[in-house]
């Protein structure tokens, strides 16, 4: 099993610890690198093993033409919607897993839920997760079919979130997602803290570690086999989730300026704080992952490394 934190393509390796070659020295197997829709400098490949691809906030809005595109210019689009129509996101898509290709990563990672921005600051979402999953899966078919062979140049980790879409909570998540999708290489990557984000009691750690063990106690052999990579993090946002005051989306309010006004609110659900007992070791060890990022959120290198540290320290070196 190796251990990796997250960084980005925006960050230079030289911030790195010794430019990349002190990582072994904190018991770091390099990071899981955060591209973008274009090509990745040969410099990230030694420190790289595996990606993190891009993003869109909303793409199940674009993919189902639900969204006025007119306020995009140029690139911003993709951030978003991934593109302003199903050609355009499939082609931005598939080029951003081909940018990454390049650096030849063990898997890349891939969200798999789309948050509603209409409904970001509201407590209950109404899109169902069930026809999310399936327009995913529709989505990435038509990404991977254009590849050799019809399936992807690595294998890709869909990741799951608090919003609708893959929550990983319930083995018919997996059970439907093998029945619609038409490639084989492809793999979950379970974010702890984003699973803590859907969790009424999640209050505190101890709390958080038993009720994920008591759902990886719910999956099948085949579904934790698919599991090949961890993000490991603490997210007891339970109070904030249940005291926060939801705000409708303001009349006129552009899709930039939602994600603007929204962006404090899901920091304060999505914590990405380091654990402070060995409970991560018993979340990894039931599921027996290949890789684990330790996904710290910090201001500087320095924050995130020490984090890193303090939540490697309950693994042996």
């Amino acid at each position: 099993m190796k251990h990796l934190f997250s960084y980005s393509v925006l960050q230079p390796v030289e911030d790195l610890p010794r430019g990349g070659e002190g990582l072994r020295d904190i018991g770091c197997d390099g990071v899981e690198l955060f591209t973008l829709f274009e090509k990745v400098p040969q410099i990230y490949k030694k420190v790289s093993p595996s990606v993190h691809l891009p993003y869109a906030v909303d793409w199940y809005s674009g993919w189902m033409g639900l969204a006025d595109t007119s306020e995009f210019n140029g690139d911003s689009v993709k951030h978003v919607l991934f593109g302003r129509d199903r050609d355009e996101i499939v082609a931005n898509i598939r080029d951003a897993i081909t940018f990454a290709s390049e650096i030849e990563p063990a898997y890349g990672v891939f969200h798999a839920g789309s948050t509603n921005m209409e409904e970001a600051m509201l407590r209950e979402q109404t899109d169902n997760s069930r026809e999310i999953l399936g327009e995913f899966c529709e989505m990435m078919n038509r990404v991977v079919s254009g590849f050799k062979g019809s399936e992807p140049p690595f294998k890709l980790a869909f990741e799951n979130l608090w919003w609708p879409g893959l929550k990983l909570l319930d083995p018919w998540e997996y059970k439907f997602m093998a029945s619609r999708l038409e490639f084989d290489n492809w793999g979950f990557c379970l974010d702890t803290g984003h699973m803590m984000n859907t969790l009424p009691d999640a209050y505190d750690e101890q709390t958080c570690v038993k009720r994920l063990l008591e759902i990886f106690g719910r999956y099948p052999d085949e579904m934790k086999e698919r599991i090949g990579t961890v993000h490991l993090h603490v997210s007891t946002s339970a109070e904030y989730r249940r005291t926060f005051v939801p705000a409708a989306k303001p009349p006129g309010e552009t899709m930039a300026e939602t994600i603007a006004r929204v962006y404090p609110h899901v920091l304060k659900i999505d914590q990405h704080r380091p654990f402070s007992g060995n409970g991560c070791k018993l979340l990894v060890d039931e599921l027996s992952p290949d890789f684990v990022t330790h996904e710290m959120m910090g201001q500087t290198n320095e924050k995130v490394i020490k984090d890193f540290v303090q939540q490697r320290a309950h693994f042996s070196l």
